[in-house]
């Protein structure tokens, strides 16, 4: 039996990966150190990040992806509460927000796992979703929250 991981909020699917992830690597640590360790996990999570990307990218009007059409996933990204997210604009080639609060970064914390999985278990994920999604999607962030700045900011680029 097939189960559509779509259907689970992205809080909870977030919450159970990281519970399981957390669990590999500090599995992991003793045998095959920190880099190592990390290594597979972000291996892993780029694979996992590009596949989202294309799943979203298919549900483009007529299966041809755009700029306006990725702008959608700021809805996706913000449901269950997970994200507070302002700033939000978009030109023909452009699209940019800032996210103020990610509480990812609070619900690792509240589950104990290390900080070094933070940005791996979020933040990596959002260039290898931009990836999966298209060739032509250039995401530039230069800063996050996981980071210790006060907001995480997006650019996303369509060349």
């Amino acid at each position: 039996m097939a189960i559509d991981l779509s259907k689970v909020p992205m809080n909870s699917r977030r919450a159970i990966e990281a519970e399981l992830a957390g669990r590999l690597y500090i599995a992991a640590l003793p045998s095959l150190g920190r880099e190592r360790a990390l290594g597979i996990l972000n291996d892993a999570i780029d694979d996992a990040a590009r596949e989202a990307g294309r799943a979203f990218s298919a549900t483009a009007p007529g299966k041809i992806p755009s700029l306006e059409h990725f702008s959608g996933v700021v809805e996706m990204w913000r449901a269950g509460g997970a994200l507070d997210i302002a700033d939000v604009s978009r030109t023909v080639d452009c699209f940019s927000f800032r996210v103020t609060r990610c509480g990812y970064m609070r619900m690792y914390a509240e589950m104990g796992l290390p900080h070094d999985l933070f940005a791996t278990l979020s933040c990596r994920r959002d260039a290898a979703f931009a990836a999966g999604y298209s060739g032509h999607l250039v995401m530039d962030r230069p800063q996050t929250i996981s980071g210790g700045a006060p907001a995480c900011v997006f650019r996303f680029g369509w060349r």
